[in-house]
């Protein structure tokens, strides 16, 4: 069956018939923008595709993304209640909500779905190796779906579709994978920041703040929506793989960084979780390696609303988790000293070496809180939100002193979002004096790319201080500062 023949007109339907049930469900739509669940857990096989044949539209790839999510979660459940999927079976979902996270008006959905479909039945692709857990070596040149059509059920239309065998399997159950807000993707425009912030998020968590580091030409192809290869061979396979591997882009690195990568990587810094940066790895005057540090973005919480620094340093330190305490404190009822008496007697219990050790320190706190909350009475000036942030004195010791001045508490990265600040506020002499400490450091480790070089130069002239530099700095001023037990990896 022919792709044109699978989006073929549906029999009897005109314009009218298809539009007016979909404008009836626009409130369905609405709604599930805000409740559906959309964060994709993506194989990473799945996330560096290379047109070979046709072209691939930002849209398509973004609808791409909710069909491997919705077919993912249809799929894995079939595996649970003991009922795989058949071969010829296919998946089915409301075109609605699988638009939900995307931008454009259902109306324009309704007839523009059949050609984002298409496009994905037509472009062929390979999939390249992020890295050395996801090996598509073997996996040879295929359409991104198999087959797919959309289908009108009452007043709603569907889509039905399968996926290629590989494709398939990568998702039945993924050993390594990325997580990607379906929500974020739709934010963005272009075609090569949808596929490097897909890449740049299987980093984001790296303890090194750097993505793999690759040829210029894989980047060409990896952050282009359409093929930039000379004509695929007509075999299919392992032979018909290496061809293609082999195969150079016809486009420079030169080319495409200026013309798309520069506004790729403005737009994931404007509109995403994610801040990247660009590094260029130079053999003379030729790009020989391109990587891209990645960091994510500080929360800089509302006064009132962030975990004291004193109650952050104990429960920390008792073994309850960044994550756990403030999602705790911002619950809590009687604020942040009903808070603090629950961690001193949290405390006290753990001290106690007559005892059975505690399995879940966190469990027990909730349960001492859920105590205190029966003889605590409920005031709204007490809660967390409304007490005056002058009143909360820090116990921490002089590393985390500045989060106290500044009135801003980093819940998701706090050791490392405290110790860029104090970097920050140094001296000059002493901010010179680290910097050269932290690119000496960088020399040696073989990651002081000419761009690193070039900022630091900048530096040094009376430039600002930012970037992979600062990330160094910032992890040798920590180093010099806590503990190595305490610092985070």
């Amino acid at each position: 069956m022919s792709a044109l023949s699978v989006l073929r007109e549906i029999p009897g339907e005109g314009f009218e018939d298809i539009i007016c049930p979909v404008m009836a469900n626009i409130s369905d739509t609405l709604e599930n923008r805000q409740r559906l669940e959309t964060t994709l857990t993506k194989p990473n096989e799945l996330l560096v595709m290379v047109p070979i044949a046709g072209k691939l539209s930002p849209v398509s790839r973004k609808l791409f993304n909710a069909l491997l999510f919705n077919g993912g979660d249809v799929y894995r459940q079939r595996l649970q209640s003991g009922a795989p999927m058949l071969a010829e079976e296919t998946f089915e979902a409301r075109l609605s909500d699988l638009v939900a996270h995307l931008p454009g008006d259902a109306s324009d959905w309704s007839s523009n779905a059949s050609a984002h479909l298409l496009e994905m039945l037509r472009t062929e692709v390979v999939w390249q190796s992020i890295d050395r857990n996801s090996d598509t070596a073997e996996w040879g040149a295929m359409n991104l779906l198999s087959e797919a059509s959309i289908i009108k059920k009452g007043r709603a239309l569907h889509v039905s579709w399968a996926f290629p065998p590989r494709v398939l399997g990568a998702l039945k159950d993924p050993a390594f994978f990325t997580r990607l807000d379906l929500e974020v993707l739709g934010a963005l425009r272009s075609y090569a920041a949808i596929a490097l912030y897909e890449i740049c998020s299987r980093y984001k968590t790296n303890p090194t703040g750097l993505t793999c580091s690759q040829p210029p030409d894989w980047w060409v192809e990896a952050l282009t929506a359409r093929s930039v290869r000379s004509a695929p061979q007509k075999s299919r396979g392992k032979n018909s793989a290496i061809a293609e591997q082999e195969a150079k882009p016809k486009r420079e690195w030169r080319k495409v960084k200026s013309e798309s990568v520069i506004d790729a990587i403005e737009e994931i810094n404007t509109k995403t979780d994610l801040e990247i940066e660009l590094i260029e790895k130079r053999a003379g005057k030729a790009v020989a390696e391109v990587q891209f540090a990645v960091r994510r973005k500080r929360r800089a919480l509302p006064p009132g609303e962030g975990v004291p620094p004193d109650i952050l340093e104990k429960a920390t330190g008792l073994g309850v988790s960044v994550s756990d305490i403030a999602t705790i404190a911002r619950a809590v009822r009687g604020g942040h000293d009903v808070l603090r008496a629950a961690i001193t007697k949290l405390a006290d219990r753990v001290a106690r070496e007559d005892l059975t050790p505690l399995s879940n320190v966190t469990a027990y706190l909730k349960t001492i809180l859920g105590e205190l909350d029966e003889i605590v009475a409920s005031d709204s000036q007490t809660s967390p939100a409304s007490m005056p942030r002058e009143t909360e004195q820090s116990s921490f010791p002089k590393l985390l002193h500045s989060m106290s001045e500044t009135k801003i508490v980093d819940v998701v990265e706090t050791l490392q979002s405290v110790a860029r600040r104090q970097v920050e506020a140094l001296p000059r002499d002493e901010q010179v004096a680290l910097a050269k400490v932290a690119f000496e450091r960088m020399k040696e480790r073989g990651i002081a790319t000419a761009s690193v070089a070039q900022a630091f130069g900048k530096y040094l002239g009376g430039g600002p201080l930012a970037g992979v530099l600062l990330g160094e700095m910032t992890r040798r001023h920590l180093e010099a500062s806590t503990p190595a037990q305490a610092i985070e990896p």
